[in-house]
């Protein structure tokens, strides 16, 4: 399945460019549609009923987690059968910015505590279409070959009335690459039973190994995450998300101004666990490091009410 979707985007840069992605998520992804193909990159997979309609049923969600730092590709799927998500199951309009695929994504990486980078939607008709394209395809390197390839007009037609994705082009050619790289031994499939997920601690121990990014780790640096808003627990759930992708972190608390809309980061220099913290929350502010408490971290994360988590 997620081998014909890929094969989508390829036949996308044969256009030329000439028709953009489309949206489903509005400023709730507005940093996700590139990916350079080295930090990790996390995707949500949302099945639903009928993709055209305003408020389709959702069948299937899942995490796509594409990690270069271990060499990993890991499906996290979410049951339907959680109660605490069964409002997802029902997206609302899926096209507005207010709602739709970024309330699920905000939900849903609150409650793994790991970043979402983007969404790929697909509906009932087209993945039946697909599934009558490409039979018996379990894999991205089974798709990409020539008589599959001679199908891509017939899939250009189910891209533009069955799918979305947050990636641009160039992002989605390269998870096609990744995956063609990545040895079979390095995919995993993570299945998230109702009890597990009622266990933050437990989550976090079976989901982290995963989606550790071993660039960030080892750099070794100390992380403080202050809350600039009034919104309670959002310095929590970023540290918490921190701490899975392999961060350091040292305090946990608010800042002295709770009016803050645009976040920054304190620090004395640019490195990787700076890039990536910004990029996971939005953060494109830096600042060089204060006396005080934020002196004793290496990269302060201050957070303002644009940078709640789940919103990239």
């Amino acid at each position: 399945m997620l081998a014909a979707l890929l094969i989508i985007g390829a036949y996308n840069f044969l256009k030329l460019f000439s028709s953009p992605l489309d949206s489903a998520a509005g400023s709730y992804f507005q940093n996700s549609a590139s990916w350079d193909g080295e930090m990790p990159l996390s995707l949500i997979y949302i099945e639903v009923s009928d993709i055209t309609v305003k408020s389709p049923q959702t069948f299937n969600l899942s995490v796509l987690s594409f990690n270069p730092t271990q060499g990993l590709f890991t499906t996290i799927k979410i049951p339907p059968s959680y109660q605490n998500l069964e409002e997802l199951y029902g997206l609302g309009e899926i096209n507005v910015a207010e709602g739709g695929v970024g309330v699920v994504a905000q939900k849903v990486q609150q409650l793994l505590g790991i970043p979402i980078d983007g969404y790929i939607v697909i509906d009932r008709p087209g993945l039946q279409e697909l599934q009558s394209l490409f039979p018996g395809i379990s894999g991205v390197k089974e798709a990409l070959v020539l008589s599959n390839i001679l199908k891509l007009p017939q899939l250009w037609t189910v891209r533009r009335s069955s799918t979305k994705i947050s990636l641009d082009i160039p992002g989605i050619l390269r998870v096609v690459w990744y995956l063609l790289h990545v040895r079979s031994d390095r995919i995993a499939d993570l299945s998230l039973s109702p009890e597990l997920l009622n266990d933050s601690t437990g989550l976090d121990r079976k989901i982290s190994p995963y989606i550790r990014d071993d660039l960030l780790a080892t750099e070794h640096l100390k992380v403080q995450v202050l809350n600039g808003t009034r919104k309670g627990g959002l310095a929590s759930d970023a540290a918490r998300i921190v701490k899975n992708i392999g961060g350091e972190v040292i305090r946990v608390a608010n800042f002295e101004r709770q009016d803050l809309v645009k976040g920054y980061l304190l620090m004395e220099s640019g490195s990787y666990t700076a890039s990536r913290l910004a990029r996971i929350f939005g953060v494109s502010d830096s600042r060089p490091p204060r006396e005080g408490a934020e002196a004793r971290a290496n990269i302060t994360l201050i957070l303002g009410s644009e940078n709640v988590v789940g919103i990239n």
